[in-house]
Parts: structure tokens; sequence; C-alpha cells
């Protein structure tokens, strides 16, 4: 039996309820969508200083939230469908458009209704990586001066949490057989991707299977002096404590 886009749509937002996508066209009204493919460094610069009204006008702060929020939309719908076992729709800039509000990416559609094998971890790496994010963080980069090493960092923690989200959907249900596939897809998928390594790993001493970041967002500038889950600021005694 074939499945159908709308269906793989529909199942991950059953596991859980934020990880959402259309496929529909985009409401004329409703003003900052872009195909993902032709984001460049000009929209990417006034997303920025749109974000950095929210971060004190830290123009570095607001593109490193914004390189962080744009993973995670364009990837975790997709990622999460891989790691539930299912046929994931495509990530590549060229199947995606992105809606961009306050200096954050909001709402994904996919503009191509095919669907990868649900094994391939090779081609969701590629399709996600290479035929997408390797060109929005050079993008990004030339919008504004951000340590390529921070920028994958926040890459990486946004296609971590994409996993742990299903994982933890599993762990409410008790349902541990499911929690150690997704574990696995989410080694599988890592062993695919260059561009993340060296910037953290899922601690799996914890019940909560976090991921500790080896590079800090700098999200603590504007907070505070609050951290996020994971930041490399804190120790590793500390993430364990």
């Amino acid at each position: 039996m074939t499945i159908r886009l709308e269906e793989v749509l529909a199942a991950v937002r059953a596991r859980v309820d934020h990880l959402r996508a259309t496929c529909q066209d985009p409401l004329q009204a409703e003003a900052g969508w872009h195909e993902c493919d032709a984001i460049g460094p000009e929209d990417l610069a006034a997303a920025i200083d749109e974000g950095a009204s929210h971060t004190a006008g830290d123009r570095t702060v607001a593109a490193s939230l914004l390189v962080q929020s744009y993973a995670y939309r364009v990837t975790a719908v997709s990622l999460a469908a891989f790691a539930l076992g299912l046929p994931w729709p495509s990530p590549a800039a060229a199947a995606t458009s992105v809606r961009v509000s306050d200096g954050r990416a909001t709402a994904l559609r996919f503009r191509s209704t095919t669907l990868g094998e649900a094994e391939d971890a090779q081609g969701i790496a590629e399709a996600a990586f290479a035929s997408h994010l390797v060109g929005f963080v050079s993008a990004a980069r030339a919008s504004q001066r951000l340590g390529e090493r921070l920028a994958w960092a926040n890459v990486a923690a946004s296609s971590a949490a994409a996993f742990r989200a299903v994982e933890g959907s599993a762990r409410d249900r008790g349902d541990a057989g499911e929690r150690l596939r997704i574990r696995r897809r989410a080694d599988q998928l890592l062993a695919h991707t260059p561009w993340l390594a060296g910037t953290g790993w899922f601690d799996t001493h914890g019940p909560d299977w976090g991921w500790q970041r080896s590079a800090c967002c700098l999200w603590y500038r504007t907070s505070g002096g609050r951290t996020c889950e994971g930041c490399s600021l804190r120790s590793r005694q500390e993430v364990h404590a």
C-alpha cells in the first residue's frame, strides 16, 4: 500500500503536535514565505535585523537563533518521519518553502509530494544537509559574522531535537522498543552527516536522552544569563547532576 504525503504529515503530528507542515499553497495574505532554494544573504540579513529587535540589538545572537530555528523548521518533520520508520518528505531546499517572522522560521510547506525510502539514512542526510543546510549556513554567515562551528552546532541541536521529540513521545507511552529504534535511527543519520562531526553528542546516561552541545548558541547574552538545556557552557558534571 502506497502512503501519501498527507498521511505522513498526519502521522508525525499525531505523535508530536508541534511537528507540523503543510503541502498546500500559502494564503496570499500570509507574508514572509520564501522558497528555500531562493533565499539569499539579503533575505537573511533582513530577517536578522528583525530578530535583533528581540535580542537587544545583538545581530550575532539574532543570526544564531535564526539558524537554529530555520534548521529545526525545515528538517524536523522529515527527521521525525524517518525516526518513526516512515517514508519521509524531502527536506531539500528545492522541495520546501519556509515562513520567516520576527527573525525566526515559523512554518514549513513541502513543495514536493515525493517521499524518500523509510530506511534511507544517506538519502535524507543528503537532502537535508548537502541539498539544503550547507547552502543556508553559508548564506547566513554571509549575512552576519557567525562562527562556522557555532552555526553547525545549532543545526546539530535542531536535528537532535526532532529525534528527541518523537523519542519522548514513545517514552510517555511506555514503548521501550520504539524508543530504541528511534535512537538507532538517530545514530544512522549521524553516521551520514560529516557536517555535524564534533558538534555534540547524545547523553545516554540520563533518562531523557539529552543532547550535549559542543558550542554555545549565545542566547545567554540576551536572556539574563540563562542557558539552554545541554549548553556547552555548563560542565559535564552539571549536566549529569
